[in-house]
């Protein structure tokens, strides 16, 4: 996913965009991302890469608004396994006072 200024294409906002990728209708969506700022499927995972990065995006924008609580987030030891960068982010948000 690559952040980008385009001119005179419809763009999506970010959650209709990601419920169109995930009905598998995403082909050639633009996603607006704010201040003139859009996403595109230009990777090479496509629509699946840019459909997780939307999400991870997502919960970037909620942890920085404070939307999002995660001190409530429970899994079993072994059934998430995300990137160590990730981790170290996740664990902050929760340590969070």
């Amino acid at each position: 996913m690559r952040a980008r200024l385009q001119s005179g294409d419809a763009r999506l906002s970010l959650d209709e965009a990601i419920a169109r990728l995930e009905a598998g209708q995403g082909d050639g969506v633009i996603v607006d991302l704010g201040d003139g700022r859009t996403a595109v499927a230009d990777g090479h995972r496509g629509d699946d890469g840019l459909l997780q990065r939307l999400r991870g995006h997502r919960m970037m924008v909620a942890l920085a608004s404070g939307a999002a609580d995660l001190s409530k987030f429970s899994a079993a030891a072994g059934t998430v396994k995300v990137a160590p960068l990730v981790q170290e982010i996740l664990d902050a948000a929760v340590q969070r006072d």
